[in-house]
């Protein structure tokens, strides 16, 4: 099965009653959608108006997965652990 998400803004998409506001929009409702309960193994498809133009394997995978912008000012998929991303350089 599949959950069908929409994007309202560029930092805004909603999926199943929820709604999220963030700097990556779509990962951050995989999170709230696995805390909400759902299988994290269903599939993300999020819609700008009536044009796909993002899908996620699985809510799951996008959950373990952050941006991060590198020094080139260069936005970057990195993965998420406990202790924080992998590959990420402490602030300075």
């Amino acid at each position: 099965m599949t959950i069908c998400a929409i994007l309202t803004d560029p930092d805004s998409a909603s999926a199943c009653g929820l709604t999220v506001t963030a700097r990556a929009p779509v990962l951050d409702l995989c999170r709230a959608l696995l805390q909400a309960g759902h299988d994290p193994a269903k599939r993300l498809e999020v819609y700008r108006g009536s044009t796909l133009c993002l899908t996620v394997r699985s809510i799951g995978e996008g959950a373990r997965l952050a941006v991060r912008i590198n020094r080139r000012g260069s936005p970057r998929l990195r993965k998420m652990t406990d202790a924080g991303i992998v590959g990420a350089s402490p602030c300075v």
